[in-house]
């Protein structure tokens, strides 16, 4: 609600909303802020509750209540907080310059760039910023209107009506000095299409059909600027793609940069396509580090298995017994459905040494004894472990969400190797 105090906005907005989004099923608590010309309502669902369904909800209560709202309340945005704020980023950037104006430069990326990327499975959003809409802004006069016996809403119904497919919303400003107030229509039309209000009719309460153009005035401009997205200080028409939850981001990114390398070759003359960031690339990086820690840790291990025993009889045992027991494992991954990302892999190299102490001390205690009696201590150690692992299930359900999958690998791991 621009140019609205907070109490304005909590009596005509914040309250009305909140009041009816508590009849909801589900939610466990809601909060409310109210400032200086905006408002805002977050909602805790519980665990059983389906966001999607719950989603849907309050989309549909907010359609409900809208037109009891003032008409200096802008249209409500539904957006979804994930406990991981890091699936919400993007993944990939993408520029786009050239020596066309900026407004052409996005509308090519919105009719071509974004049409092919969003084919490929796993991308979950494409944004497109860095340049201005076109808006017509409508200039119309609340007493002109009464004399024809017609509101503002009745000038907005008939522009969503006649522009069914172009039309993408509209807000409302009111005009500093005189009577006139303004409207600002965000249109999307074709190249030669023009916002025409002569083509348009309204029909008042009496059902008197009038031509638009004789109750406004338009006049054409580039919409104000709501966000500013730079990398390394540069303004541009940017692409941000973010990855679903489930995505493989290595693999989705090798995909990404194929299709826009057949994009680059069509227009390469006219548009120039480049990656300013790419998020898999230091996941590459980690996941190189990870393998090489396994490897050496592994290797240390073996190595130091044949300097003590000074067998390769030994050796053999041991390395074989830590090949059945991780292959034994990913069997159990595949069935538990387990990712493997960073922590899993994190997780895997701790739990190895795990494995190779519990194979060392079995088999130098059959050799030695010739029975089995320490495998109940080895078995006390594991539960142990596998206890102090489970407390994670106590904590926040965001630490949760990042620590469960190193915790389910670790007790796969001991509880394959006790096995």
């Amino acid at each position: 609600m621009p140019q609205s105090s907070a109490r304005v906005v909590e009596m005509e907005a914040t309250s009305k909303l909140e009041a009816m989004l508590l009849r909801l099923k589900g939610v466990g608590n809601i909060y409310s802020v109210s400032s200086n010309g905006w408002g805002s309502i977050t909602l805790e669902l519980d665990k059983h509750t389906p966001v999607d369904l719950a989603r849907f909800e309050i989309s549909t209560i907010i359609r409900q209540t809208w037109s009891e709202l003032s008409d200096e309340v802008s249209y409500p945005s539904i957006s979804l907080d994930h406990p991981d704020s890091e699936s919400a980023r993007p993944f990939m950037s993408y520029t786009v310059n050239s020596v066309v104006s900026p407004n052409e430069i996005h509308s090519y990326v919105e009719n071509v760039i974004k049409n092919k990327l969003s084919t490929i499975q796993g991308i979950f959003n494409i944004e497109v910023s860095g340049a201005r809409s076109i808006v017509w802004e409508v200039k119309y006069d609340d007493k002109q209107l009464k004399v024809y016996k017609l509101a503002s809403t009745d000038l907005e119904n008939a522009i969503q009506s006649h522009y069914r497919k172009s039309f993408l919303g509209m807000t409302k400003t009111d005009q500093t000095n005189g009577s006139d107030k303004l409207m600002r229509v965000l249109f999307r039309g074709s190249d030669d299409e023009r916002f025409n209000p002569a083509s348009i009719t309204v029909i008042n309460k009496e059902g008197i059909s009038i031509s638009m153009d004789r109750l406004v005035s338009v006049v054409q401009k580039e919409e104000l600027p709501s966000s500013y997205y730079r990398v390394n200080g540069l303004n541009s028409i940017y692409i941000n793609l973010t990855s679903s939850q489930t995505a493989n981001q290595l693999r989705l990114s090798e995909e990404v940069k194929k299709v826009m390398a057949e994009i680059c070759k069509i227009k390469n003359d006219v548009f120039e396509v480049n990656l300013v960031y790419d998020a898999t690339t230091n996941v590459s990086h980690e996941l190189g580090k990870i393998y090489l820690r396994v490897a050496l840790s592994v290797l240390s291990l073996l190595v130091l298995v044949f300097l003590i025993k000074r067998s390769f009889l030994h050796l053999f045992l041991v390395a074989t017994s830590m090949i059945v027991n991780f292959l034994c494992a990913c069997v159990f991954y595949y069935l538990l459905k387990l990712e493997i990302h960073l922590y899993t892999l994190a997780a895997i190299t701790i739990s190895l040494t795990i494995i190779v102490d519990n194979v060392i001390m079995m088999s130098a205690h059959i050799v030695q004894t010739g029975n089995r009696r320490i495998f109940l201590a080895i078995m006390t150690s594991g539960i142990t472990i596998i206890g102090g692992l489970s407390l994670i299930y106590t904590q926040n359900e965001s630490f949760i969400l990042n620590f469960i999958d190193f915790a389910k690998v670790i007790i796969v791991n001991i509880v394959i190797s006790l096995l």
